[in-house]
C-alpha cells in the first residue's frame, strides 16, 4: 500500500515538473517552436502522470548520475532528550504510537485519494452519459448518396484514413465536432451549414481523428482523475485542448496559401461554439470559444515550415525537460526504496542498540557496492515497507541499480549459497574469528561461485537485485559476530562516514 502511494507521488512529481517547466518556458517556446511541439510536451506530461517510467529509466547507467544529482533531503530522526528516564512502558507506548499512527496516516491518506478519484470520475461519467444522451436524441445520419457524404470519402482518402467515420447532423449544436473513440462520427450543425466551407470542416475534424486527439483528451482526463489533488494536472487538461486545436490548424495550414488560410480563418469564425455547457473532454469542435480565437488566427496566418536548427533545438529542450522530470521522480522513489529515510551515523545510533566493541573486527573491510554509499534502511527497528509493522532490521540496505557488482568485504570462505522467500538470492562468507558477512536480494551470483570457495577481498560474488521481499533493487548486507547480528557499519572505519549519512572514504 505504501509502495503504491510512493509511486503515485513520484508520478505526480514527474508530471508536475514537466508541466511546470512547460508553463515557465511558454513565453519563449511559443514564439520559437511549433504548436505541434507544445502539444507533444503536453503528451509527455500525461505519460509521466500515468506511467512510473522512472522505475525503468533509473536502471539505465546514463541516467543514474543525473538521479543522484537531485538527492532528497534526509529526514533527521530526533533523539530523545538524555535527561528523560527510559522505561519499558514508555518504550512500548512510543513503538505502538509510531507503528499505528504511521499506518493510520497512510491508510487515511489513501482513502481520501481514492474517494476523491471516485467522485471526480463519477462526475465526469455523469457528464458523459448526459452528453451521449443529448447527441443520440437530436442527431440523425446523413445519407450516403449526398454530396456531403461523397466529400467526406474524398477527404478521408486525401488524409489516408481508412476507418469508418459516420457523418451526422444535429440541430442543437452550432459548431462541427468529432465524437466517439471507437466509433468516430462527425456532427454538423443545421443552422449555419451554408456559411461553412464543408471541405475545410471535414478535413479539420478528420485531422483530429488522424492525430487521435480524442484519445489524448481521454488520457488527460484520466490523469486528472488519478491526480485530482494536483492543480497542475487540471491545468494540463486545458492546455492539451488548446494546443490540440492549434496543432491541427498548423498541420492543415502548412501547405495553404495566404488566401486559403484567410478562408480557413473565416470558417473558424463562422463555427464559434456557444455550447459551453458541454464537456469538451468528450469531443473536438472546429472552434471551441472566443477566448483564444485571436491567438489561434494569428498563429494560423503565420505558420512556417520548421527550420532544421529549430528542430534540433526543440528536440534538445524536450530531452532536458523529460530528463528533469524523470530525475526528480526517480530521486523521490529511489531514496524511498525501503520506506526508510537516509540517516546519518549519529541517527543510526539513536534508533539502534548500542554498538559493542568487538576487537576482532577488521576496520579495513571493503564497502560491498562500490560507488553507491547511501544507506536507505539502517540497522535497528523501523517500519517494514511490505509487512507494515515495526521490525528489527538486522543489517543495512544499500540501493544501487540492478546488475551492479557486489564485492566480498574481506577474504573469506563461501559457507552457503541459496535463496529463500524473504532474502531472495544470498551468499554467506566466513571470515574467521567468528565473523560472517551476509549478502542478499541478489539478482544473480558470480559465474562459477560455489560453496567452499575461498574469495579474496574485492572479488565479485553476485549482482544487486530485488529478489525476495523488496520494493526496489538494493543490497541487504549483514554482519554476524559470534552468532549475533551486529551493526554492519562497525566493520568500516568511523572516519569513512560524513554527517549526511553517506559513506565517503577519506572524509
Amino acid at each position: 500500500m505504501n509502495n503504491l502511494f510512493s509511486n503515485l507521488l513520484a508520478m505526480s512529481i514527474a508530471g508536475s515538473v514537466v508541466v511546470g517547466l512547460m508553463l515557465l518556458l511558454r513565453p519563449v517556446t511559443a514564439k520559437i517552436f511549433s504548436a505541434r511541439w507544445q502539444y507533444g510536451i503536453g503528451k509527455m506530461a500525461i505519460i509521466f502522470f500515468l506511467l512510473p517510467i522512472f522505475l525503468f529509466v533509473r536502471k539505465l547507467p546514463l541516467i543514474q548520475p543525473v538521479i543522484e544529482s537531485y538527492p532528497v533531503e534526509p529526514l533527521i530522526i530526533q533523539k530523545a532528550p538524555p535527561t528523560l528516564p527510559s522505561s519499558g512502558f514508555v518504550d512500548t507506548i512510543d513503538t505502538l504510537a509510531e507503528k499505528h499512527l504511521t499506518l493510520e496516516l497512510t491508510q487515511a491518506t489513501l482513502l481520501i485519494w481514492f474517494v476523491g478519484a471516485v467522485v471526480f470520475a463519477g462526475w465526469h461519467l455523469h457528464c458523459y452519459l448526459r452528453f451521449s444522451k443529448q447527441l443520440r436524441t437530436d442527431s440523425f445520419l446523413v445519407s450516403g448518396d449526398t454530396a456531403a457524404a461523397t466529400l467526406l470519402s474524398s477527404c478521408k482518402v486525401a488524409l489516408g484514413i481508412h476507418s469508418e467515420v459516420k457523418l451526422m447532423m444535429n440541430p442543437k449544436i452550432t459548431s462541427p465536432m468529432l465524437v466517439g473513440l471507437c466509433s468516430p462520427m462527425i456532427l454538423l450543425p443545421t443552422s449555419n451549414l451554408r456559411e461553412l466551407d464543408l471541405r475545410l470542416v471535414l478535413t479539420h475534424e478528420l485531422m483530429h481523428l488522424k492525430h487521435k486527439d480524442l484519445w489524448v483528451k481521454m488520457l488527460a482526463l484520466f490523469a486528472g482523475t488519478v491526480h485530482w489533488f494536483n492543480p497542475l494536472a487540471h491545468i494540463l487538461r486545458k492546455d492539451i485542448s488548446i494546443w490540440g486545436e492549434l496543432s491541427c490548424d498548423e498541420a492543415l495550414a502548412c501547405d495553404m496559401s495566404n488566401e486559403e488560410r484567410k478562408h480557413y480563418g473565416e470558417a473558424i469564425l463562422n463555427a464559434l461554439d456557444n455550447h459551453s455547457s458541454m464537456n469538451k473532454a468528450f469531443y473536438s469542435p472546429l472552434c471551441e470559444s472566443k477566448k483564444h480565437i485571436k491567438r489561434r488566427l494569428i498563429r494560423l496566418l503565420n505558420v512556417k515550415k520548421t527550420k532544421k536548427y529549430i528542430m534540433v533545438l526543440s528536440i534538445l529542450v524536450i530531452l532536458v525537460i523529460g530528463a528533469t522530470g524523470l530525475a526528480l521522480g526517480s530521486s523521490y522513489i529511489g531514496n524511498d526504496i525501503d520506506n526508510v529515510s537516509n540517516v546519518s551515523v549519529d541517527d543510526i545510533n539513536s534508533v539502534t542498540v548500542d554498538k559493542e566493541d568487538y576487537s576482532n573486527i577488521d576496520v579495513k573491510y571493503l564497502w560491498p557496492v562500490t560507488g553507491y554509499e547511501r544507506i536507505t534502511a539502517a540497522y535497528g527497528n523501523h517500519m517494514h515497507p511490505v509487512k507494515k509493522e515495526m521490525v528489527f532490521n538486522n543489517g543495512i540496505d544499500i540501493p544501487a541499480p540492478e546488475g551492479t557488482s557486489v564485492f566480498a568485504a574481506n577474504k573469506g570462505t563461501v559457507v552457503e549459497i541459496g535463496d529463500n522467500e524473504m532474502d531472495g538470492n544470498y551468499v554467506i562468507l566466513n571470515h574467521g574469528g567468528g565473523i560472517h558477512t551476509f549478502y542478499s536480494k541478489l539478482f544473480g551470483f558470480a559465474e562459477g561461485l560455489a560453496e567452499g570457495d575461498t574469495v579474496q577481498q574485492g572479488d565479485v560474488m553476485g549482482y544487486v537485485g530485488s529478489t525476495g521481499v523488496a520494493t526496489g533493487p538494493h543490497l541487504h548486507f549483514r554482519l554476524i559476530i559470534d552468532g549475533e547480528y551486529t551493526d554492519p557499519t562497525s566493520a568500516f572505519a568511523s572516519e569513512d562516514w560524513s554527517d549526511d549519512g553517506i559513506r565517503r572514504p577519506g572524509v
